[in-house]
């Protein structure tokens, strides 16, 4: 999350702040994701605990390419990679002060409010949806939509020259960014057996 202190110039400064962020991250966790799958498989388990991941679209894409032996026992360095991407997709629901909130700011203008209000009412519906006919657990979404109403209800601040559009390559970053975002995406991340 990204809090401004002094003003922001242009929609081009808020576009690059906040989309910045979130590509790094994505790089840095498909490089890890790559590294952990291409480690020997894990012979070892520790008894305990257990978590059931849910696999995100480009996390499976990875996997086909450099295949890992078994990703029901994932080498920690690969978990590292899944968890990158799991952040990177909360932090690109477009609400509020989120990186995603600045990226579509930047690119629709005042009509981001309207998403952003209406962002935590999806996530919460989307968690009583997981729980209730996907019978999985659900409540990260319901918590995470609570979460977003008070962030979202503070609203975005105005850059002070608004007017300055992004221009193709801006708009078209900002696109792919988003689809990156939903290709990190899953209903269920993790359940605890």
């Amino acid at each position: 999350m990204i809090k401004h202190r002094g003003p922001i110039p242009d929609r081009k400064a808020l576009f690059d702040v906040g989309v910045s962020g979130p590509l790094i991250g994505l790089i840095v966790s498909v490089i890890v994701t790559i590294i952990g799958f291409l480690q020997p498989p894990i012979t070892h388990l520790p008894q305990g605990l257990q978590i059931e991941l849910g696999i995100p679209i480009l996390f499976n894409l990875i996997n086909y390419i450099i295949p890992a032996k078994d990703l029901t026992i994932m080498h920690p360095i690969a978990f590292a990679g899944w968890v990158g991407m799991f952040v990177t997709a909360l932090n690109l629901i477009p609400a509020g002060q989120l990186d995603g909130g600045h990226v579509l700011r930047a690119m629709i203008g005042e009509r981001a409010k309207d998403v952003s209000r209406i962002m935590p009412f999806i996530l919460i519906s989307l968690g009583f949806y997981v729980t209730y006919f996907m019978k999985q657990d659900g409540f990260l979404w319901v918590l995470w939509g609570l979460f977003l109403s008070f962030f979202a209800a503070a609203g975005h601040p105005k850059p002070l020259n608004d007017d300055i559009p992004l221009g193709k390559g801006r708009m078209a970053l900002g696109t792919i960014t988003f689809i990156l975002g939903l290709l990190c995406f899953t209903l269920v991340p993790f359940q605890v057996q």
